[in-house]
């Protein structure tokens, strides 16, 4: 198999042992070499469109070790004939990565403990996706005395959308972001939530109304928001301040930034890459 120029601008530390595990594949190279491969910053704040795609005319394949893809042009990348990857392409070794369902638990009880602070046992939490995040979630929440309802877009479990908002004390938004639950989240859903309802965002922050977040926060200050995620991450126009003002908990995108997610989430690109390479 030929060297194949390697970009990796991801952010992740990881075993030193996979750069001579893969020597022979690839050689890494800077911004400004020509490049076959790049496997890029999930949390950039920009989006990989045609123009950054003119950039580098030679490249096959784009990686991204995370499941959001928001910040990809998939049609700029198909007319180019380039290959997105992504953490989805192995859901197997996907649900080994931990740090994103624990971070999500954290904000639960961080939205809880908000003054007047409420304990976890015997809440009612909705969960919004029952994927890799939600699954645990459920997991660890009956094993702590609450009381879990999922709702999964399109599956739609066991409850609907008003009736969770309505009854859950906690609503932990966990879903992916597409064309289905962009803005999901809406005013008139949580003007449902019972008083010191906590909101939690750990999957994209266009799933929630934003706009209209603020507007209810501002009719409802005992709304308790806890968001890990904002709109606007992907174009580098995410502005916290207006949710921080009204009291929200809001963190930099950190829930999967763990040293051991983010060595898995290199092995994982790296064999997904791998796997293409030997198909071609």
């Amino acid at each position: 198999m030929q060297a194949y120029k390697l970009l990796f601008e991801a952010p992740f530390d990881f075993d030193p042992a996979l750069w001579q595990e893969y020597d022979e594949t690839f050689t890494i190279v800077d911004q400004d070499s020509p490049v076959d491969i790049w496997v890029c910053d999930p949390v950039q704040n920009y989006v990989i469109n045609g123009f950054v795609l003119d950039q580098y005319p030679g490249l096959k394949i784009l990686a991204t070790p995370s499941t959001g893809t928001n910040h990809i042009d998939f049609d700029a990348c198909e007319k180019r004939g380039i290959k997105v990857i992504s953490l989805l392409d192995d859901r197997d070794n996907l649900r080994q990565i931990m740090a994103s369902s624990e971070y999500a638990f954290k904000m639960i009880l961080d939205g809880l403990r908000k003054p007047p602070a409420h304990e976890l046992y015997c809440q009612r939490v909705g969960i919004i996706g029952n994927g890799r995040i939600g699954s645990n979630l459920f997991a660890w929440l009956e094993a702590f005395g609450a009381y879990p309802r999922v709702y999964d877009p399109p599956k739609h479990f066991n409850t609907d959308l008003k009736s969770m908002f309505a009854y859950c004390n906690v609503v932990v938004v966990c879903c992916t972001l597409n064309d289905e639950t962009r803005g999901l989240v809406t005013p008139d859903l949580l003007r449902l939530m019972p008083r010191d309802g906590a909101l939690v965002n750990v999957a994209r922050g266009d799933i929630i109304d934003e706009k209209g977040l603020i507007a209810v926060m501002d009719e409802r200050p005992d709304l308790r928001v806890v968001l890990d995620v904002l709109s606007g991450e992907e174009t580098g126009t995410a502005f916290p301040d207006p949710l921080v003002l009204r009291g929200a908990i809001v963190t930099p995108h950190i829930a999967g930034n763990t040293f051991e997610s983010r060595t898995k989430a290199a092995k994982i690109i790296y064999n997904l890459i791998i796997k293409e390479l030997s198909d071609e």
